[in-house]
């Protein structure tokens, strides 16, 4: 029982960390929706009537909460066979490890193919140039693409100048001490050195969808890890069925 009860501790801890795995990356699809949503709502939706692709930035999200809902939830069915003995769970627990690791490759790998490629920069520019062309106009627009540009530390759709044709100076969000000034010239030599949002807006795409990308990977490490442990566990316990005690009311299973 020694043994036992060593894999038993063991699973109890790498289960956790998958429940905590599982919600940071959720939580994370749900963050870098939001985020997503804020650029797309700025576009000009008349322009898009006919538009029914679906962009890999748009997929990413979902695959990422899916992704963290089951493993907590297949962290909790882990926790339970280990802490009740059961063989049936321990084995849908496996499957389940199994299955999760297949699909955090093959997102992982289509999140590296398709995000980092021609397409995501397309759809980010796109959204982000038809967003500045659109605060041109919309007064409430505009103030939605300044926040993205204090966030981001950007300027512009491309860059400082794209202000030129139709302002006299820069907004305020493009200068770094915009809540203690009237006003930001063209000549601000930190404005003039931003970046434009196109350009930072795919990067940061990119580097989150890439490092989430890369943490799936690395704790697929672990699951394999948890797979083994509950193989092991599975098969040192008595053949025989472990049928669970009749529960009080109010009581769950685990």
């Amino acid at each position: 029982m020694g043994k036992e009860e060593l894999i038993k501790g063991v699973l109890y801890v790498v289960n956790v960390l998958y429940a905590v795995f599982g919600l940071v990356t959720a939580a994370t699809g749900i963050w870098f929706f939001v985020q997503l949503s804020e650029f797309v709502s700025l576009r000009n939706s008349n322009h898009y009537l006919l538009d029914y692709r679906v962009y890999w930035p748009q997929v990413a999200p979902w695959l990422f909460i899916l992704l963290g809902l089951f493993v907590m939830m297949v962290a909790f069915c882990g926790w339970c066979g280990a802490n009740k003995e059961s063989r049936g769970l321990l084995g849908m627990y496996g499957l389940f490890l199994i299955l999760i690791i297949i699909g955090q490759a093959i997102a992982a790998t289509l999140i590296f193919v398709y995000v980092d490629g021609e397409h995501t920069d397309r759809f980010i520019k796109d959204t982000v140039y038809d967003g500045y062309y659109n605060s041109q106009s919309n007064p409430d627009v505009f103030k939605a693409f300044g926040r993205i540009e204090r966030k981001l530390r950007c300027c512009g759709a491309n860059d400082a100048r794209d202000y030129r044709s139709w302002r006299n100076d820069l907004p305020l969000t493009c200068c770094l001490d915009s809540y203690y000034r009237a006003s930001c010239e063209f000549t601000d030599k930190e404005a003039n050195e931003r970046l434009g949002c196109a350009k930072v807006a795919a990067v940061y795409t990119k580097i989150i969808s890439s490092s989430v990308a890369g943490a799936s990977l690395l704790i697929s490490l672990v699951e394999i890890a948890g797979v083994m442990l509950a193989w092991k566990l599975f098969h040192s316990l008595r053949e025989v069925e472990h049928y669970l005690p009749e529960r009080k009311e109010g009581e769950t299973e685990c």
